[in-house]
């Protein structure tokens, strides 16, 4: 297993979100029911098995699509794709806008403290940027990170869904380093399959965060240094 990275080597750090700083989203199993958050967000039209049947089926076009390699750089919005489904192609432009929210509320996830503490620390001595996937507009993510009082430690902050683009497209790494001003040299990226061969294709050093402790796969792009938790890189 590869060493955990010398920091001091860095004047930037890039940080990928899910599993790294923030947990529990993503939330779109069987047994959540889309149909309350819908209500709770004012919605009133649209019977419970449509709301249902509707963000499932988002979920799963998305999920698809994310998956293929050959759409990184053309990955469609929540409302395109919303729009395409057969439940979708009728509704209002006011209900497109409310499933769109379900399906934010039910992606989002929560920075805890310890986290926040850790980006502090993190942006004590190092530039930090953020490169993140999602499916959502990043309204949502930019409130999280305020709330976790974190938002102003970051220099820039890429969320996919501003662009076409996901990693592993090289595309949002660029624009990161872009908007720092870095040389590629003073710059690591954290976080295995759209994290490590997207950054490593725009000349950054990875850093893997390999929660499980299972290691790589053979097929796994091989990142720089491996820990296990974010934690480990500010102990």
């Amino acid at each position: 297993m590869a060493s955990p990275p010398d920091l001091a080597r860095f004047t930037v750090v890039l940080l990928d979100m899910n599993g790294t700083v923030m947990f529990g989203g993503d939330r779109f199993g069987p047994g959540q029911d889309f149909a309350a958050t819908y209500r709770a967000l004012g919605g009133r039209r649209l019977a419970a098995d449509v709301v249902q049947g509707t963000i499932a089926a988002c979920y799963q076009t998305m999920g698809a699509i994310y998956e293929d390699p050959a759409r990184c750089d053309s990955f469609p919005r929540v409302s395109e794709t919303l729009r395409e489904l057969p439940t979708g192609r009728d509704l209002p432009d006011a209900e497109l806008e409310l499933l769109e929210r379900v399906v934010a509320t039910h992606e989002l996830g929560r920075i805890p403290d310890a986290y926040a503490r850790a980006i502090t620390r993190l942006a004590a001595g190092h530039r930090l940027g953020l490169v993140a996937n999602i499916l959502s507009r990043k309204g949502l993510w930019l409130e999280e990170f305020a709330r976790a009082g974190v938002l102003d430690r970051f220099a820039t902050t890429v969320f996919s869904s501003d662009t076409s683009s996901i990693k592993p497209s090289r595309k949002l790494f660029d624009q990161a380093v872009t908007a720092l001003d870095a040389p590629r040299s003073e710059v690591v990226f954290d976080s295995l399959r759209c994290d490590i061969g997207g950054a490593a294709g725009a000349g950054l050093a990875t850093v893997w965060i390999d929660r499980t402790g299972h290691g790589r796969q053979a097929h796994d792009p091989q990142p720089s240094f491996v820990v296990r938790d974010l934690l480990d890189l500010v102990t």
